[in-house]
């Protein structure tokens, strides 16, 4: 097993690269989804800022397991802990953002009773239909309900066989693609294959110089997401995300050698602002969007290479300001995120 403090400064690290770069990746979104309808070097701009941020989700699963799953904890006292530290955010933001949603762009709120609201407010939480990133919260919530059991097996299995875990799950999940929209996976079992995968990264001493498999992991996923996208786009002639997708192998692979340079970098001291977009990476998760949708940057008029970053600064800046400020007022850090 690693050391508990070498542990915290490499996982800190990771955290704060994931949470950038899931910024990085609403920043972008907007362009890729235009090839054939901008000029080539705008989408080529914005289709490589999208892809070396694509580590992002699967990085967040896989330090969920490498650092959950490797402690035994009785399943009513985790339950407890993660999920006050989970839902009270999400419940206090997701009111936010339908308040803001009903009252500034369809004025709806005013003319509802607080009964008819709080029943559409409840609505909106069943079907997630809040905000878009949403989506997460609820996938890590289901994973963390597995994650007591899961732990009892994954620390008995060997190696091979958690990496045999790892890829069943994900080969369930291609083979369930084949199918289309006509065999959907819900997002849970979508990404279940990263929590052992992450256990098992993130806890094993390898020996040898293991780095070059892992560069060669990351640059080979990284390619094949920038080039096959471009590729299956081109030959159907709109954009194809197919390749975007956070449990395809490319994204797999690049995710898997992101992890490990990281986890074996030798890293020192973290910085200050390091450490603190760790701590708050959760709150500006739930808040960065609402952030995005006032001070993102236009590409149309600005060249993305200039505006993503900028957009990505900016909006890590705010909401890291917005949450730090909640998090200090009485009762705020069970809300802040």
């Amino acid at each position: 097993m690693i050391k508990q403090q070498e542990k915290f400064i490499w996982a800190d690290q990771l955290r704060t690269a994931a949470i950038v770069g899931v910024v990085t990746v609403h920043s972008a979104a907007s362009i890729p989804s235009l090839f054939g309808q901008i000029a080539s070097a705008t989408w080529w701009t914005g289709h490589l800022i999208d892809c070396l941020a694509r580590f992002c989700v699967p990085v967040f699963v896989m330090l969920s397991g490498a650092l959950l799953l490797r402690t035994h904890s009785r399943p009513l006292d985790f339950y407890r802990r993660r999920f006050s530290r989970i839902v009270f955010p999400f419940l206090f933001w997701s009111l936010i953002y339908s308040l803001l949603q009903l009252a500034i762009k369809s004025g709806r709120l005013w003319q509802m009773s607080p009964s008819e609201y709080l029943s559409l407010f409840g609505k909106q939480l069943v079907q997630d239909s809040i905000s878009y990133h949403f989506w997460y919260v609820y996938m890590i919530m289901g994973l963390y309900l597995l994650i007591p059991v899961l732990g009892k097996w994954v620390r008995r299995m060997s190696g091979p066989a958690l990496l045999g875990l790892s890829g069943l799950c994900f080969i369930g999940v291609f083979c369930a693609d084949l199918f289309g929209e006509a065999l959907k996976v819900p997002d849970v079992l979508r990404y279940v294959g990263y929590l052992p995968l992450g256990y098992y990264l993130g806890n094993r001493q390898f020996k040898g110089n293991m780095q070059p498999l892992w560069l060669f992991l990351a640059l080979s996923g990284f390619l094949i997401t920038v080039v096959g996208t471009f590729w299956i786009s081109s030959q159907h002639e709109r954009f194809d995300a197919s390749l975007y997708g956070y449990a395809s192998p490319n994204i797999l692979m690049y995710s898997v050698g992101i992890f490990m340079l990281f986890r074996n970098i030798n890293w020192g001291m973290p910085s200050r602002l390091s450490a603190f977009i760790s701590r708050y990476s959760y709150g500006i998760y739930l808040v960065h969007v609402l952030t995005l949708s006032q001070i993102k940057l236009s590409w149309f008029m600005q060249h993305p290479l200039l505006s993503i970053p900028l957009s990505v600064v900016l909006c890590m800046a705010v909401s890291g300001v917005i949450i730090f400020s909640l998090s200090r007022l009485p009762a705020g850090k069970y809300i802040s995120g």
